[in-house]
């Protein structure tokens, strides 16, 4: 983030300065009986030596801004790297609700192109997020009822035959959608099938936080019935909802990246899939053909992911600053230079979801204990935990997958968030339930943000 020039601050409060003095040089009351060419009468009460006093009115308190800088990025990943192994670790950091920082370390692919934080990577099961952020807004434009049967979508044989309620997008957006988590698979007709065989469902109620069991199967299903509803691709009502308002590059699709911008998954040393892998996928045509790639599937940046965070930290409003150039003098070449700099509190605001489809989003439905980790609490697709990186609230995904460990985090009080991607890194787990690596460098961030700037 910038700041405005010192010299156009020096003039803004110049002309505040002038404009003060010419509004309170008011002409002589006419209460105090002296016309324009007379002098006030000797010993004037406390009024008329008021009325020469000029008045200025108190400057308004400035709007909090990002304090983050390039430096504390650098240094945070420096930091944490003297402790970790990893082939590349990329990380962009939301404040106030928009997006502000952002940084790498290490190899996009070993030895021939460097991690930044545009490089796009295959984020794993924050996918998910994702998918529920399309649904939602679906929800909203009346495409989808989330508390519909799917039957409503995939016709009457694709029901839950053990139980008296049916499973809906909601259920599936909190595990509880009695699907048995099968491989994940793609194609409509081959979905069809499994959702009409008896042996495919658990004998459990939909919804019943009980049962709850994650399922990278409930998330095949779940898109495409999003795709149905909208008699569409996901991955194109995703770039034309959420993506393009915002000027973010990604897909559920890797085929729809080069290979010189995606990088290499490493897991540990081997290679877990290469760039040019990724970037060969088949791009699907038809309904269902996605459904894999929708539980882990997500191929974006730290930037383009925090881009998202930010408009679910700040409750559904996308927050870009106004910024304008200025001319500078380049120093070595002493060439004139055009830099882009940010106006402090002011921005361009898209609104992308409702504040009720956020916190509809937001919202616990029960609290899920796994052994071995501090329980959270299972919103729809987010996770919920308190007292957690110093916060009091954070809502979190993680991802792992072809050695990816990812973690997004945000703050809905504060409107602070990080995204950490990493590959090569070692499968460390903490108590929280969340990679540690991408834990501890997001630790030392949200406590930067919350310093006050000198």
């Amino acid at each position: 983030m910038y700041s405005l020039p010192a010299r156009l601050s020096t003039l803004f409060l110049v002309l505040t300065l002038l404009l003060s003095g010419c509004t309170s040089s008011a002409v002589p009351s006419k209460s105090s009986g002296a016309s324009p060419g007379e002098a006030p009468p000797a010993g004037g009460g406390a009024d008329q030596s008021m009325e020469a006093l000029p008045v200025i009115a108190p400057e308004p308190e400035p709007e909090p801004q990002p304090v983050l800088t390039q430096e504390d990025v650098d240094q945070a990943l420096a930091q944490v790297m003297e402790r970790y192994k990893a082939a590349g670790v990329t990380v962009a950091t939301v404040e106030l609700g928009q997006l502000s920082q952002a940084g790498a370390w290490g190899w996009a692919v070993k030895n021939e192109r460097e991690m930044t934080p545009d490089t796009k990577i295959r984020i794993a099961s924050i996918s998910k997020v994702v998918i529920a952020m399309c649904a939602v807004a679906m929800a909203e434009d009346g495409i989808i009822d989330l508390d519909a049967p799917i039957s409503t979508y995939w016709g009457q044989g694709a029901t839950n035959p053990y139980s008296k309620g049916q499973p809906t997008a909601r259920t599936f957006m909190t595990h509880t959608s009695s699907i048995k988590n099968l491989d994940t698979t793609r194609g409509l007709s081959k979905l069809r099938g499994i959702l009409q065989s008896k042996s495919s469902w658990r004998s459990m109620e939909p919804g019943n936080g009980g049962y709850w069991s994650y399922s990278n199967f409930g998330m095949c299903i779940l898109g495409t019935t999003l795709e149905l509803a909208w008699d569409g691709l996901l991955d194109d009502y995703l770039q034309q909802r959420l993506l393009e308002p915002i000027g973010a590059k990604a897909s559920f699709c890797g085929g729809k990246m080069d290979a010189s911008e995606v990088a290499t998954l490493y897991s540990g040393n081997s290679i877990g899939r290469s760039a040019a892998e990724h970037a060969s996928q088949r791009v699907p045509s038809k309904i269902g053909d996605s459904a894999s790639y929708f539980p882990g599937g997500y191929t974006t940046s730290a930037v383009d992911m925090a881009k998202l965070v930010a408009v679910l930290a700040n409750d559904g409003v996308y927050k870009e600053p106004v910024e304008f150039c200025i001319a500078v003098e380049d120093a070595e070449t002493g060439a004139q230079v055009e830099v882009a700099e940010s106006l402090p509190g002011k921005y361009t605001e898209t609104r992308l979801l409702t504040e009720e489809s956020v916190s509809e989003m937001e919202t616990p439905q029960f609290t899920v204990a796994l052994e071995g980790y501090a329980p959270f609490e299972q919103c729809l697709i987010l996770r919920r935990q308190e007292d957690v990186m110093g916060q009091e609230v954070l809502y979190y995904h993680t991802g792992s997958a072809y050695g990816v460990f990812s973690l997004m985090t945000y703050n809905p009080v504060t409107k602070n968030g990080v995204v950490v991607i990493t590959t090569g890194a070692s499968r460390n787990m903490n108590e929280r339930g969340m990679y540690a690596l991408c834990y501890d460098l997001m630790e030392i961030l949200y406590a930067k943000m919350e310093e006050q700037p000198v």
